[in-house]
């Protein structure tokens, strides 16, 4: 973990910044995806969170179509001590799905597919039988439920609010964007490693953060072995058939990107396989 910012290695500087919000914020979620970045950016906020004597929550949207390994390692992260509430959304949101120019949206948890989903409704989610947001609505977009949530949060409890998102820069130039360009956004206190929320243009009283922005890919998995952290086998798996640590993908399957990574599916959940194949139309 040799890279170094202001004199720091990574590791130490996010543990500041977590101290940072920790101190300043009154109510802090993470948004957590079950992959290897958000994994990691929650459990180093744990270890924080608990030597500060914290409690924080965490957000975890279900794409339905994922691994299975995704979701016991899920499963895991809510054993985490300083949670406080675990905010599992299994909701029929729509996602890209760029594997059919018929069908250029699907609907995740849609009950009309019933018979197709990939895997059975959590029973500890939130669905839309006990959906608690009464602004939701079917079909309504990953990115505006973010936001909406995000505004839900905030009105739910007093004081300031503050999301850690585990991004990294060096991932794509849209998320050195986020980061990078202050003069097009508002910070907290000017750290440049946070940004005022916007809805419609209007700014709300919640800040996103991102502690582990300057983090390479070495600098996860060495995170993992030093500290012993707990892992998405799925990457495992995936170095075993050949992925590279650079080009692991966990997101939903038929997006642009990760529909060059279904055929993953077949060699490393087999079971799973016909299953994501059927959920959405490939014409």
């Amino acid at each position: 973990m040799a890279k170094k910012y202001l004199e720091k290695n990574v590791l130490d500087a996010a543990m500041e910044r977590f101290e940072v919000i920790f101190k300043n914020f009154d109510n802090i979620y993470f948004s957590v995806s079950g992959g290897k970045d958000s994994s990691v950016m929650v459990q180093l906020a744990n270890m924080v969170a608990k030597k500060m004597n914290k409690k924080f929550d965490v957000l975890f949207i279900d794409l339905e179509a994922q691994y299975r390994n995704t979701i016991e390692h899920i499963e895991e992260l809510k054993g985490l001590s300083q949670i406080r509430d675990f905010y599992h959304i299994a909701l029929p949101l729509a996602l890209r799905n760029a594997v059919s120019v018929l069908q250029p949206k699907w609907i995740c948890w849609e009950e009309e597919s019933k018979h197709l989903w990939v895997r059975n409704l959590p029973s500890n989610s939130i669905n839309i039988n006990n959906c608690p947001f009464e602004w939701f609505k079917k079909g309504e977009e990953f990115e505006e439920f973010i936001l909406q949530f995000a505004n839900w949060y905030k009105k739910k409890y007093e004081g300031k609010v503050a999301c850690g998102i585990g991004i990294r820069t060096d991932e794509s130039l849209n998320r050195f964007r986020t980061i990078a360009f202050q003069d097009k956004k508002l910070t907290f206190k000017n750290y440049h490693w946070t940004t005022k929320l916007k809805i419609n243009e209007k700014h709300i009283d919640v800040y996103n953060f991102y502690p582990i922005y300057d983090w390479s890919t070495e600098d996860i998995w060495g995170a993992v072995s030093k500290l012993d952290l707990k892992f998405n086998y799925v990457y495992e798996l995936m170095y075993k058939n050949g992925v590279s640590i650079y080009e692991q993908r966990l997101c939903q399957p038929y997006g642009d990107d990760q529909k060059k990574g279904l055929n993953q599916f077949k060699a490393l959940e087999y079971d799973t396989w016909s299953k994501v194949l059927n959920r959405v139309n490939r014409s």
